[in-house]
């Protein structure tokens, strides 16, 4: 089987995979109160919508890895890469969608923010759309995981 189909192949089964895992997105009440009460954690947030290209352990090396353009950014080195310093502000707006880096050349990643809001199509998150507030929460797990795993 050519390379090209292969690597076409994994990048659609990873979106199915996508779009069959747990649905954690209740629409519902406070949104730190609702993504608690449904046992939903910044690792659990990446597990469902990094990992497949980030890595399990964060370091570009994810399953989808090799389909893509260009590598996925070691996320464990981003405050080393920053003089020490977690750019936290810069993760979760690029997360987000709201930063986009013209050094990171064409966008493969999906802009989460707009998907777990409903309004990236081509982007399923398994649910009910979020409202603005939870997906900020949602976000914010994230950011902080991501803060907890940097390089010492």
């Amino acid at each position: 089987m050519p390379v090209a189909r292969v690597k076409s192949i994994a990048v659609v089964v990873v979106f199915i995979l996508l779009g069959v895992c747990p649905s954690s997105h209740a629409a519902s009440g406070d949104a730190a109160a609702t993504a608690e009460k449904q046992g939903v954690t910044g690792e659990l947030e990446y597990r469902w919508y990094c990992g497949q290209c980030h890595g399990m352990n964060a370091t570009g090396n994810g399953p989808v890895a090799p389909a893509l353009r260009k590598r996925p950014a070691n996320l464990r080195l981003l405050s080393k890469n920053n003089g020490g310093v977690f750019p936290r502000e810069e993760v979760r707006d690029f997360i987000d969608g709201r930063k986009v880096t013209s050094a990171h050349g064409s966008r493969e990643m999906p802009i989460w923010g707009m998907a777990l809001r409903g309004n990236q199509p081509g982007v399923y998150v398994p649910g009910k759309p979020l409202t603005e507030q939870e997906a900020e929460r949602r976000i914010e797990l994230l950011v902080d995981y991501i803060s907890s795993i940097q390089a010492k």
